[in-house]
């Protein structure tokens, strides 16, 4: 993994990418952005579903697969079908000259198409062989369909914790458990090449949402593990500490706070809403006092909250250095200047939707400048280019459907 002024950090690596919707392609778009060729290996007709699933009833509107777009920008798109025989022969010609093989197909499909680790091994010893599953690849449940929705949030404990006292009403964003798997998944890529590095010799590499989940809550699960007593779910107006909750403004916006070091905090925090009085009153003098007569110093902080507009709150907390934000609406997500101040909106020049913008992948290299976005291809945009690459003719490529 070379590096030079003119070459991407990781233009020497070539990667197949078998895979659909979020979980695995977003690991490969990572990839693609320092420079990676990305050939995204996809069915005949439907390709990966996620071209698709921006229709889903209750998603944004759009005549853009912004789903698709997010994770496969840059990539290349090749039409093949695995079911058949010169499909297979092909995607075998592909693998001897991987760096790289990234799947979430399920172990069954995996065996049933000979696309299994120790059957690629043997094409190519040095590939490195990164499967993503939802439930892990051993225990009853390694079979099962997985999505981050069952996976990551509900059975890792965290939508147990976040669910509402009063009944949920909503689910969690789209591929929100995908994407934080989805750089496990990088980062498990990264390392195999490392390893194939010091020794010369391909690996399997793999993670799974269930695993990722458990990681993200790895501070509530090992205090289960650890017999730490759980509280039972109080009711906002009857929660068991101030510091972290929302309170609504006069212009009904939610103001979020996150006092962590309320020791440091409470004095700056009292001046800046402007009630210095709790600083003497007995019932919040102290930090045992205020855990005492928490709901009361709820009830007066949201009183004082709801007297003004969040952009005073805003201005006065940061003003006195006070953790704290609004919560964002999604216009103001994607607006947010911080986020652009730090390169992670991009600009996007999409040939069918003009200029609009996207979203960066999460970190930078120094030294190493990031793939400028382009938009995701085409279902079998490739298949002539990287087929014939391969000394397939027109004709025979055309055959096998591409």
């Amino acid at each position: 993994m070379t590096n030079s002024n003119d070459k991407p950090l990781l233009g020497d690596i070539r990667v197949l990418e078998l895979a659909s919707m979020v979980f695995a392609p977003s690991a490969c778009v990572v990839l693609a952005d320092f420079g990676a060729e990305v050939i995204k290996i996809e069915p005949p007709v439907t390709g990966d579903l996620n071209r698709n699933w921006h229709k889903i009833h209750g998603l944004p509107v759009s005549d853009m697969a912004y789903p698709f777009q997010v994770d496969n920008r840059n990539k290349k798109s090749v039409v093949l079908d695995l079911k058949s025989e010169a499909g297979y022969e092909a995607f075998c010609k592909l693998v001897l000259d991987a760096d790289v093989l990234v799947t979430n197909y399920r172990p069954k499909a995996l065996q049933r198409l000979k696309l299994e680790y120790q059957t690629l091994r043997k094409i190519n010893p040095a590939i490195i062989y990164a499967l993503a599953t939802g439930f892990g690849e051993k225990g009853d449940e390694a079979h099962k369909p997985g999505y981050d929705t069952v996976c990551y949030w509900s059975r890792s404990g965290i939508e147990a914790q976040v669910f509402p006292y009063e009944g949920w009403l909503s689910q969690f964003p789209y591929g929100a458990g995908d994407h934080p798997s989805g750089m496990t998944l990088f980062a498990s890529i990264m390392t195999g090449l490392y390893q194939r590095q010091k020794t010369g010799a391909g690996c399997k590499v793999s993670t799974s949402l269930l695993a990722n989940g458990a990681w993200a809550n790895a501070v509530m699960l090992q205090a289960q593990l650890s017999g730490a007593e759980f509280k039972e779910k109080r009711p906002r107006d009857n929660a068991y500490n101030f510091v972290s909750l929302h309170y609504p403004s006069k212009d009904d916006r939610l103001l979020k706070m996150s006092m962590v070091n309320t020791e440091k905090d409470w004095r700056p925090f009292c001046t800046a809403i402007a009630r210095t009085d709790l600083l003497d009153d007995e019932r919040y003098a102290t930090h045992d006092a205020r855990i005492e007569n928490m709901p009361a110093l709820i009830r007066e902080i949201s009183d004082t909250i709801s007297t003004r507009e969040i952009a005073y709150w805003q201005a006065v907390l940061e003003a006195h250095d006070v953790p704290h934000t609004i919560v964002a609406n999604y216009e103001e997500a994607a607006n947010d200047k911080q986020k652009q101040a730090n390169g992670i909106i991009v600009p996007l020049d999409h040939p069918q939707h003009g200029q609009m913008r996207t979203v960066n992948s999460p970190f930078e290299v120094s030294g190493a400048a990031k793939i400028k976005p382009g938009p995701a291809p085409a279902l079998g945009e490739h298949t002539q280019e990287v087929l014939a690459g391969l000394g397939y003719s027109k004709a025979e490529i055309e055959k096998m459907g591409g």
